[in-house]
Parts: C-alpha cells; sequence; structure tokens
C-alpha cells in the first residue's frame, strides 16, 4: 500500500509566504512582474511521526526557457533552532518577512536542505525527518506558473512486493522500480479523477460543449461565458421536456441574462386590444399571432442578445418569432405631483471628483 499524500494548495500556501508571486483561486503561483524576488516559503508538511521517510515530489509548471527555478527540500525531527541563544520555530524563521532571504539560504545551506534545479518530479528518498520543508525560488522573467504540488511519504506499491531484503531504501533497485511506480501512480490518480470528468460542476470548460451536443444543445465555439454554459448544461436535460413552450424561454432567459424577463405572446394580447390600439401594439409587439415578444428590464450588449437569440431559436414554438425588447429606466411621479414654472427632472448619475481638485463660486455641479 502507498503512504500518505499530501497536496500543497491555496491553504497551505496562504499560511507560508510567497513574494514575487500571484496567487490564483485555483492555487496556482504566477510571477508577479512588479517583483524582482520570487520566494515560496512553505510552512512544515508533517509526516505524523518521528523518522517519517519521504518519497516522491511532484508538480505541474509552465517555465519559459530562460527562467530557472529552484526546489529546496529538508526533513528534521526538530521544529526549531536555537539562534541568538534563543529557540526559533524554522518553519517561523522561513516566512518572518523581516529576515532577508540571503540569510534564509545561508541557512538552508548550513541545515543540508536538497537542492533541485528546473525539476517538477523528485526523489526525496534521502529525506528522513517528521517535519518537511519546501522552499520554491524562481529567477527570471516571463510567463512561469506552477500549482498542484503533491509529496508522497514513502510506500512505493512496486518495491512493497519483494521481499524485505531488496526494500533497502534509495538503492539502485528502489530507484529503478520508482520509474515504473510513479508511472503507475500517475495512471491510478488519472483513473480516480475520471468521474469527475462526467460531473457538471467539476468537468473542464472544453467538455461542456462536448455534453451539450449529447444533450442535442448547440451553443456554438466560445460563444457563451462559462458559468452561463455549465448552467445551461445542467439543465438541458429539463429544457428539452418543455421546448416550445413558454416556460422554456423564461428558463433560457433566466440562465443567460441572470433575471426574470416578461414574456408577451401576441396571441394573448388579442381579445384584450381595443381596434383604435391596434396599429400602435402591431408595430410593438408584431402583427400575427406567431410573435412573441421578451421585455427585458436591462440594457444588452450585442453579444448578450446574440446569445439570448440563438438559445431561444432552439427552444422557441414552432413558426414562432422572437422579438428581444430592451426596458430603460425612467422616472415615474406620484398620482398629485405637479412641476412648477421652469421645473425640470434631471437624470441622476455619480460623478466624481480628482484629488486636490478644488472649486470657487463659478463652478456648478449638474
Amino acid at each position: 500500500m502507498a503512504g500518505a499524500s499530501y497536496s500543497i494548495k491555496k491553504n497551505r500556501i496562504e499560511r507560508g509566504w510567497h513574494p514575487g508571486f500571484v496567487l490564483d483561486g485555483d492555487g496556482t503561483l504566477r510571477l508577479d512582474p512588479g517583483e524582482g524576488v520570487h520566494m515560496l516559503y512553505l510552512r512544515a508538511v508533517d509526516g505524523g511521526e518521528e523518522g517519517a521517510s519521504w518519497g516522491r515530489l511532484r508538480f505541474r509548471v509552465s517555465c519559459p526557457e530562460d527562467t530557472v527555478y529552484y526546489l529546496y527540500a529538508a526533513a528534521f525531527d526538530q521544529d526549531s533552532f536555537y539562534r541568538r541563544e534563543q529557540p526559533v520555530r524554522i518553519e517561523d524563521f522561513l516566512c518572518d518577512r523581516r529576515e532577508s532571504h540571503e540569510i534564509k539560504r545561508q541557512f538552508m545551506k548550513e541545515a543540508g536542505f536538497l537542492k533541485f534545479t528546473n525539476q517538477k518530479d523528485v526523489l526525496l528518498y534521502e529525506l528522513q525527518g517528521r517535519n518537511l520543508y519546501l522552499v520554491l525560488e524562481v529567477q527570471g522573467t516571463g510567463d512561469f506558473s506552477m500549482g498542484q504540488m503533491r509529496v508522497d511519504q514513502q510506500g512505493d506499491p512496486f518495491m512493497n512486493t519483494f521481499p524485505e531484503i531488496y526494500r533497502e531504501r534509495g538503492s539502485f533497485f528502489h530507484r529503478y522500480l520508482s520509474v515504473f511506480s510513479s508511472i503507475y501512480e500517475d495512471f491510478q490518480e488519472e483513473i480516480d479523477d475520471l468521474p469527475k470528468l462526467l460531473d457538471l460542476d467539476t468537468c473542464p470548460a472544453f467538455l461542456l460543449p462536448v455534453y451539450a451536443s449529447w444533450l442535442g444543445l448547440r451553443v456554438g465555439e466560445n460563444f457563451l461565458e462559462e458559468p452561463v454554459l455549465r448552467a445551461l448544461v445542467k439543465e438541458a436535460f429539463s429544457l428539452n421536456r418543455i421546448k416550445g413552450t413558454k416556460a422554456a424561454l423564461l428558463r433560457i432567459a433566466r440562465i443567460v441574462l441572470g433575471e426574470e424577463v416578461v414574456v408577451l405572446e401576441r396571441n394573448v394580447m388579442s381579445a384584450h386590444i381595443r381596434k383604435e390600439q391596434l396599429k400602435q401594439v402591431n408595430r410593438l409587439y408584431g402583427g400575427t399571432v406567431h410573435d412573441v415578444t421578451i421585455l427585458v428590464d436591462q440594457a444588452l450588449t450585442e453579444v448578450k442578445k446574440s446569445q439570448l437569440l440563438f438559445l431561444l431559436d432552439q427552444f422557441r414554438p414552432i413558426r414562432s418569432r422572437i422579438h428581444v425588447v430592451c426596458l430603460k429606466k425612467t422616472c415615474v411621479l406620484d398620482s398629485y405631483c405637479y412641476l412648477d414654472w421652469n421645473a425640470g427632472i434631471p437624470w441622476q448619475g455619480e460623478g466624481r471628483l480628482d484629488r486636490e481638485m478644488e472649486m470657487d463660486g463659478a463652478v456648478c455641479l449638474r
């Protein structure tokens, strides 16, 4: 059986210190172009027992050719050392923003940290100790990114199948089998993640159009934003059951616009239109029983309007024609209000003055 596996995700990175990096929401580190030093100091990974053995460390990295990165690693049973005759926790020292990077590099050199250059998959068989300390240093500029770091304890599934005499840690035979063991573990992780590919909440965005096509839904190529596309595919089955109804139009509009709309059917309105209003109503809502008007209480961009009409066209009743009308914000007076001579209703808006801006008596804000 394989040993414990530790993931270095966003919460662990935030508890450390990462000067010169920008941390994304998914735990990916990217270089901050405005900084000259790029370091990542992580707090200790607790192995759970003294003398813990550490195995494989890997992560995903995207690195330009002219950028070099160094990974430092060490493991100790003790979690502190004496400095200026005072005990200091190692992780607190590494993550202390007041200490210089040169002093920390000198400490790591004297403490025997292993150093790996431009490697994203390393073996830590030489390390034994309860507390594992990891430091990353990047020298260079460009589009560097690193994430999905994971470190394993001792527990090579291939090595453990051999008799005890062959299980010498760090031997040539152990390292040789680690090549095949690593490939096996990577395959096993991909197999374990297969259910996530079929989960509409966790699957990659590029699979959403494929799943939409399985349900007979056309979504175009990079036409819809990911949140809209994900919500649409999740409701595609129920939408197909009510295709061609007013309810389908309302739900499509709700997904795309994020708010409720009003659907007016010309066929239903016919019994409530007076003859003197017929011409004006026909101009607003169409002149046939197949016209359907959707009133939207917001201003739509051409892209958003195209997305809405593209999807509505797939769920509209046959022979119907869809019209989208965007309503503008307006002012309404109470029943007993009146305007005196020279009165006016201004359009309310927000304004902001620059700093140190002066206004004299001739300036008027409207």
